[in-house]
């Protein structure tokens, strides 16, 4: 099988090559095209996933391919942009039919669940796998939510249970190819697209929990020149995750773990969401009665 044949069987399949009101060119030839509405905003954003960075080795190819297309329509979400189709590059050390063929079922599954089109891509053979997916997305002209508008007085809030994607973590490092209980969290989190949606004309600012809530908030912060009060007993734990690791762990994974793709943001009043803090006039957020000028997920350090 040659890359064109490979193309076509595994990533040109109807369920995940379709069209919406926004195609006017989908895969196929050099480009594909979008045709927008004067009064909408073209949203995008990229994502890679490296194995053993990302996901662990050996982890379930249908589980890789839900988890990269999520993590990627999140940051759409975190803006309340609506998800209009994705481009997939991919680096493979090895051509396995079996292991293609189950990774375009988990991409067909999350394209379907998000209505967002495979629109084309590109693949390579490498030393390591390696998974880059480009989200496009449109919002009312001017009206995405970012992270630059909190204000003094606003509420925090976060739109469900924090911690449990940490918490996955070490579930998914021992078998990489459990997909129950937390370890779902972990390879199929739910990228906020509607409640995005209930909160945007309420919303001052947002962004999406991928890296800590501590570490996230404060790009908030910094973005907007406030502070932040979190009261740590308002964080919403879900009942596995303390379950599975008690009170306090659970609390370090919701504050500083990652990979929750919950929306934090916060409004002056929200009917949606748990409210966790406050804007305060300041620089940074403070976590009552904790110590965390650090913590959360970066890069090279």
């Amino acid at each position: 099988m040659n890359e064109f044949q490979l193309i076509k069987q595994y990533f040109q399949q109807p369920d995940l090559n379709f069209s919406n009101e926004y195609t006017a060119l989908k895969s196929g030839d050099d480009c594909a095209a979008f045709s927008l509405p004067s009064d909408l905003e073209l949203h995008f954003s990229i994502d890679t996933l490296v194995e053993g960075v990302h996901f662990p080795e050996n982890a379930n190819p249908f589980d890789i391919a839900t988890r990269a297309v999520a993590v990627s329509i999140s940051d759409l979400a975190a803006m309340a942009a609506i998800p209009i189709g994705f481009t997939l590059a991919i680096t493979l050390p090895e051509l396995k039919q079996d292991w293609l063929q189950r990774f375009s079922e988990g991409l067909i599954q999350a394209a379907q669940f998000y209505q967002c089109p495979l629109m084309g891509g590109d693949t390579t053979k490498g030393p390591t796998l390696v998974i880059t997916v480009q989200v496009h997305g449109v919002c009312e002209t001017g009206q995405s939510l970012k992270r630059s508008g909190a204000k003094e007085g606003d509420k925090v809030y976060v739109s469900g249970p924090i911690g449990d994607g940490a918490g996955a973590l070490p579930l998914v490092i021992e078998d990489p190819c459990l997909n129950s209980g937390l370890a779902k969290q972990f390879y199929a989190p739910i990228a906020q697209v509607g409640y995005a949606q209930k909160i945007k004309t309420s919303a001052n600012s947002c962004l999406d929990i991928s890296d800590g809530l501590v570490q996230d908030l404060n790009h908030i912060c910094h973005a907007s020149g406030v502070g932040m009060t979190i009261d740590p007993k308002a964080i919403p734990l879900s009942k596995e995750l303390l379950a599975t690791y008690g009170k306090d762990k659970a609390l370090q994974y919701a504050l500083t773990g990652g990979d929750d793709y919950q929306l934090a943001y916060t409004a002056p009043h929200c009917q949606f969401g748990v409210c966790i803090g406050e804007v305060v006039k300041g620089k940074q957020v403070t976590v009552q009665g904790m110590d965390l000028s650090s913590g959360g997920f970066q890069h090279f350090i």
